[in-house]
């Protein structure tokens, strides 16, 4: 099929059908240069009153009701044979459509929308007749310049200047008619674009003088310049000119005023003489010069000898200095004239017909023919007018699907508003004939492309297609719109006829092309498909024509049984008695259809991923479908994929899939997809019961305790029954698994720690004292059960490594300590037996005592007593039973075993300066090698982290400051207590060892001793130089607190004498 880029459409029917005879306008009166007559009044607003009565030397248009723009009036009568008007010149713009006429008239048409949505929403209205004044003299030319608001028209050698859009003539004293103008042309160049100084220019000849006007509010004169030989036309681009006289083509530079000739002016015969003349002489020859702007520097120039055995014709191409470019052009018969759309050129031959050259490669493309009733007079190159084509709206029209019934009125007036911008096209080459004018439209796409789809020639159009989609404009504005509205429909059209051949890879992807709407293609398979869809929001719009199509087609297995017999229609009885071919062969036919499915909606799922977890219907139609082409396909890892990113599949219809294909794991996860947490737990316990058998679901007791941990947001989060019957679940298969949700659970807080407790007692030791641990280290229970359990639950697991462990390892360990230390040198010994023991880390047992140590130095809360008892029957835990004395204020038997059994001097020193509190700092513990639970989150049971900033901060608010009172009632104690460790120094029978340690006392601790107690306690054989930097520092201290006492008195006699 050849291409076709233009079509010829009737935009104005007849004149006559608006303009009777009657309605013609008298001549002037006026027998004066006045300017010439509108047939409207000056006022917009009068022009528009239908009561404001027109004056009676100007024509008015009837106020009769609008006729359609295009084809509609052309079954009425024509009334051109008593037209006493043939129309001369045409132009357009915007709207507006201006015809100028042979009896000196300019007849005003305009494009109006009905403003109702009617089938062609584009009307046109007689707006004016204007009498130009000239008498009755054709027009010869009517030249549109928006830019500055204005037109120019030439009749009888006179320019005439109007006013836009309605075409008010400018009075002459404003701006004065130009005589004997042969010729004028605007700048090419220009159009579109205005000068800085808000003018633009206008070439115009006289008889021997070339003038450049500046046209803007006024006209004045730029340039002159002679021109001997005058000139019939011209055409100007830039500062080049080129024009024609009687006798040669010339080439002219504005800035070089010498003329360049290029070829004779063609000589043709004059219609209007005879056959032959009275003497048997040919017809009278005259020159018809025809010549037009290609671009810049460039032009085109007909040449050619015409006679009554020759017609061929040539048009040549010259740049800017007169030298021939490119190849030439060929017409079949004389061009009346030439209009170029680059790269395309339209000729107006003498023999009715237009001519349509590609410019680059000087190849014929296309010959349109008019009907001689046409009578075609000229074209003319405009700014272009808007027509409603009725080809565009039959393809491009679009309603619901699948039908219309319950659609707002609102949408369908949309669409109908849609459609009309997309069907008006613009055109910018009218041609005109005796009575009516054309418009020569740049055929669209959709139209040429059709007629190749209908023709069967895929390649073709889709090239075609192809082509136009690459270079489609990123810009948001009508034309781009109408172009993909186009090529949507191009491409769909061709996909459902490729689905006809059973290709459906082809099909489905250019089906996705076209932007079809996914549940449109999905309802081609019965089984994916769901009613409800194609009837929400957004609704599906279809094109007609691919509605009709997709009637015929039906669902996909009616293509694949119309193919088979299309196809194997010979053979097929004979197969299908035997049932094995042609069932293998429509299996197969439909497994490519479902696998081509399966790629088309993968693209069109990345093609909305914007919109994925929105609820959007067209994700739902898509995710749903391709889960049951992946469950029919056993596709494993797409369903678990597809399942575990955001979607928007149909809960009820894929779990109904999932479920009758016994794919639990899979259906939890779908569950899990759309946070319906319980139901997940249900199915995994199910699973991991053997209720629901799936050997998908593996590391089931992982994920059901990640599922109760997970962070869920309020609206969705599990309820607290659900969640605590589900971690008992978990306690039943997986005790430390269990405990360590109770206390990681972002919901721990609002559990029954009592009944946790209670319950988990029959799980062991292990679970309670771990969620003791939560409960007094975590979240810092003042319970004092809580920690009374948790440190019996210590000793508990320190009885039984004790029971473990080597016979004498516990008096090992207080052996080697006794070997570490040397009591007898007081510098440089600092250890205590607390943390001697934080070298034995490797030891189970010594762990587990260091935590015990830890929480009893830690805590205030629990039961002395009741752990004493507890402690007793567990073993020799010497350092633990020091705590307990502590905290029962048995400070003797405390520092009895420290010094004597232990020999932990540093110890004893530190638990008096603790008030009985501590006998050393617990080092860091290594975290136990054992299938213990996780701690909780901010739990520091077996971790050695710092704790924040934020928790130290928490911690030091619990720590109430000491009263006066108390503060001295610590003091007192202390003292107490360092008295009672300097007797038990003093007890020490190794007399070396008794001196060096209560020295060492007397020198660190001395503050805290009463220099007489000292006196009277120390043996009298002591020289008084061992005591020397004792009593120094206690006679410095004394001498101190006794002048402050003095000053404190004397501060106080002072403030009394001011008051008094």
């Amino acid at each position: 099929m050849p291409f076709t880029p233009y079509t010829l459409q009737t935009i104005l029917p007849s004149v006559s059908n608006s303009v009777s005879a009657e309605d013609q306008p008298s001549p002037p009166t006026s027998t004066s240069g006045s300017p010439a007559q509108s047939s409207s009044p000056t006022s917009f607003f009068s022009r528009r009153l239908p009561t404001s009565p027109p004056p009676s030397d100007v024509s008015k248009s009837l106020p009769s009701s609008p006729s359609r723009l295009n084809n509609l009036l052309s079954g009425q009568p024509s009334l051109v044979g008593n037209l006493p008007f043939t129309i001369d010149a045409a132009e357009a713009w915007d709207t507006n459509l201006y015809l100028g006429t042979s009896d000196g008239q300019v007849l005003h048409y305009m494009l109006e929308e009905h403003g109702k949505a009617e089938e062609v929403p584009y009307a046109s209205r007689l707006e004016s007749k204007v009498n130009l004044g000239f008498g009755r003299k054709p027009v010869e030319r009517i030249l549109v310049l928006p830019q500055v608001s204005k037109a120019v028209v030439l009749c009888d050698s006179t320019l005439s200047f109007y006013s836009l859009p309605f075409f008010d003539p400018i009075p002459v004293s404003v701006i004065p008619h130009i005589k004997g103008v042969a010729c004028f042309s605007h700048d090419v160049a220009e159009e579109g674009r205005i000068g800085e100084d808000g003018t633009i220019e206008l070439c115009i000849v006289k008889r021997r003088v070339l003038q450049v006007l500046k046209i803007g509010e006024l006209v004045h004169t730029k340039k002159e310049l002679p021109l001997p030989d005058g000139a019939i036309t011209i055409t100007r681009h830039s500062r080049n000119l080129c024009l024609a006289d009687f006798s040669n083509y010339k080439l002219i530079n504005l800035q070089m005023p010498n003329p360049t000739p290029l070829i004779p002016t063609p000589q043709v015969p004059a219609f209007s003489s005879p056959p032959t003349s009275m003497l048997g002489s040919g017809p009278q020859m005259v020159p018809r010069p025809v010549l037009a702007v290609i671009k810049a520097d460039e032009f085109l120039v007909v040449s050619g000898n015409i006679s009554a055995n020759n017609h061929t014709t040539i048009g040549i191409f010259a740049d800017s200095m007169g030298s021939p470019i490119r190849g030439t052009l060929q017409w079949s018969s004389y061009p009346k004239a030439l209009c170029v759309e680059f790269p395309y050129i339209a000729a107006l031959l003498r023999n009715n017909t237009i001519e349509i050259h590609n410019i680059l490669d000087q190849k014929l493309l296309q010959v349109m023919s008019m009907s001689t009733s046409f009578e075609p007079r000229g074209m003319s190159f405009g700014h272009g007018i808007r027509v409603w084509m009725e080809g565009m709206a039959a393809r491009l029209s679009r309603r619901p699907w699948p039908n219309s019934s319950n659609v707002d009125e609102e949408t369908m007036f949309e669409l109908k508003r849609q459609i009309a911008r997309y069907s008006t096209m613009p055109a910018r080459i009218l041609v005109y004939g005796r009575d009516s004018v054309m418009a020569q439209i740049v055929t669209p796409l959709v139209v040429q492309v059709d007629a190749l789809l209908d023709n069967k020639n895929f390649e073709e159009a889709l090239d075609m297609a192809d082509q136009a989609r690459n270079t489609l404009s990123t810009d948001n504005n009508t034309h781009v719109e109408r172009m993909q509205s186009e090529l949507d429909f191009i491409y769909q059209k061709a996909g459902l006829l490729l689905l006809q051949e059973t290709l459906f890879e082809d099909a489905f992807a250019l089906l996705s092309k076209g932007n079809l709407d996914p549940r449109v293609v999905i309802h081609l398979f019965g089984d994916l498909s769901q009613p409800a869809w194609v009837r929400e929001s957004p609704r599906v719009l279809l094109f007609d024509g691919i509605r009709v199509l997709l009637e015929g087609i039906g669902k996909i297995e009616d293509v694949v049984a119309r193919t088979m017999e299309k196809n194997y229609s010979p053979h097929l009885e004979e197969d299908e008695q035997r049932s094995g071919p042609a069932t293998e062969m429509r299996r197969v036919l439909l497994m490519n259809a479902r696998e081509a499915l399966e790629r088309y909606l993968s693209v069109e799922r990345g093609k909305h991923r914007t919109l994925i977890g929105k609820g959007n219907v067209l994700c739902k139609a898509i995710d749903t479908a391709l889960l049951k082409l992946y469950v029919g396909a056993s596709n494993d890892q797409s369903i678990f994929t597809l399942l575990q990113r955001p979607n928007d599949c149909c809960l009820e219809d894929c779990a109904h899939a999932l479920n009758r294909s016994k794919r639990y794991y899979a259906l939890s996860v779908l569950y899990q997809s759309k946070q319906m947490y319980e139901k997940v737990l249900e199915t995994w316990t199910k699973i991991y019961s053997g209720e629901l058998p799936d050997a998908r679901f593996t590391d089931g007791l992982d994920q059901v305790k990640r599922l109760l941990l997970r962070n869920t947001n309020e609206d969705i989060e599990l309820s607290l029954g659900t969640l605590v019957k589900y971690i008992w679940w978990l306690m039943d298969n997986a005790p430390s698994d269990g405990v360590e949700v109770f206390i990681r659970s972002p919901r721990a807080s609002e559990m029954n720690s009592d009944e946790i407790l209670e319950r988990l007692e029959k799980y062991g030791n292990e679970p309670v004292r771990t969620y003791l641990e939560y409960l007094v280290l975590t979240r810092e229970s003042d319970r004092a059960e809580h920690h009374t359990r948790l440190a019996c639950s210590y000793v508990h697991d320190v009885k039984r490594e004790i029971e473990g462990a080597q016979t004498g390892e516990m008096q090992r360990l207080v052996d080697e300590f006794r070997q570490s230390v040397n009591p007898a040198e007081a510098s440089g010994n600092d250890q205590t037996f607390v943390a001697f023991l934080g070298r034995y880390q490797e030891s189970a047992l010594v762990r587990r005592r260091l935590l015990l140590i830890r929480l009893l130095q830690r805590s205030s809360l629990y039961d002395p007593s009741k752990l004493f008892q507890a402690i007793s029957e567990a073993g020799p835990l010497n350092i633990e039973t020091v705590i307990l004395y502590g905290r029962m204020k048995k400070h003797e038997e405390a520092l009895q075993i420290l010094i004597h059994e232990l020999e932990d001097f540093v110890g004893a020193e530190t638990y008096c300066v603790t008030n009985g509190r501590s006998t050393g700092v617990v080092p860091d513990i290594v975290a136990m090698q054992t299938p213990a639970v996780t701690p909780a989150r901010t739990s520091s049971l077996n971790r050695t982290a710092a704790p924040s900033k934020k928790k130290k901060k928490k911690a030091s608010d619990k720590i109430k400051p000491l009263t006066e009172e108390e503060s001295t009632q610590q003091l007192n104690e202390r003292r107490q207590l360092f008295s009672m460790l300097l007797r038990t120094y003093l007890a020490i029978k190794e007399k070396q060892l008794m001196l060096v340690r209560t020295m060492h006392l007397l020198t660190t601790q001395g503050c805290y001793l009463d220099i007489l107690e000292v006196l009277q306690l120390i043996p009298d054989d002591w020289p008084i130089e061992t005591l020397q930097e004792f009593l120094v520092h206690s006679l410095r201290r004394s001498l101190h607190d006794m002048r402050e006492k003095q000053i404190m008195v004397g501060l106080s006699r002072g403030e009394n004498v001011l008051v008094s």
